[in-house]
């Protein structure tokens, strides 16, 4: 079976841009209030990170925000509100790290290697939050103290999804996994995934429907291990099998 994605091809665009519009506005207003915020904590604001278009497929993986690459760029340390040039630079810079870092080729290769659906190169990267920082525990800690801009946050990567509508989305971090419940689902409705242990939820828009599969990392000090990755694989392959048979 081939899969065809040029009819999706304007919607993802146009998408990805006001994404990363509403991603640079919020920069520019809420950004001095979450520098206060931060400075009890050891959480370094730096650049935020846009969402950089990629080869389009209907299977997107969700981490919950990037590292810091090591060394840290110049311009990424930078903590005024980007002009043109910044930005060029940011997105130039993110498309470097998904071809270097080694999350993202991990990734790729469990996708290629493991999921194996013949007629899908690889997923869509995007994470849950564009703000860089290494230590996730700490990370977290500053979404707890922050959150009227994770709020904002939240709204625009579920805007981001509403207009997209992928077919599956993978959220491979287990915090991610637990937040993302809350965002698409409800609060009370996340306690029940909870509870029944599930591992995947349809959510539902406007006559669509997006898949999505909860899970842990894929590399990392917290990554699956062979077994997990293995159902995690065939769950993936599965759910797609299924939409399209």
């Amino acid at each position: 079976m081939s899969y065809n994605l040029a009819m999706n091809s304007t919607s993802y665009k146009k998408c990805v841009k006001q994404y990363n519009q509403e991603i640079s506005r919020l920069w520019k207003t809420k950004f001095h209030n979450a520098i206060k915020l931060t400075e009890k904590t050891n959480v370094e604001f730096k650049q935020f990170c846009f969402h950089v278009n990629q080869v389009e497929s209907p299977i997107w993986f969700f981490g919950i925000n990037p590292s810091l690459p090591k060394p840290t760029k110049e311009f990424i340390s930078q903590t005024t509100p980007p002009d043109k040039n910044l930005i060029e630079k940011l997105e130039k810079e993110q498309k470097k790290m998904h071809k270097k870092i080694q999350y993202f080729k991990r990734a790729k290769i469990f996708f290629e290697k493991e999921v194996k659906i013949p007629e899908l190169r690889k997923p869509i990267f995007h994470d849950l939050y564009p703000v860089r920082h290494t230590n996730q525990k700490e990370f977290v800690k500053f979404l707890e103290d922050n959150d009227d801009f994770r709020k904002k946050l939240d709204e625009a990567t579920k805007n981001l999804i509403d207009g997209i509508m992928p077919d599956i989305i993978v959220i491979a971090n287990a915090k991610a996994s637990e937040l993302m419940q809350k965002i698409f689902f409800g609060k009370s409705e996340a306690k029940k995934i909870i509870l029944q242990g599930e591992t995947k939820r349809t959510y539902r828009l406007n006559g669509k429907k997006t898949d999505m599969i909860f899970s842990s990392m894929l590399s990392g000090q917290r990554a699956l291990d062979t077994y997990s990755r293995s159902r995690l694989a065939r769950e993936i392959s599965k759910t797609w099998k299924d939409r399209n048979n």
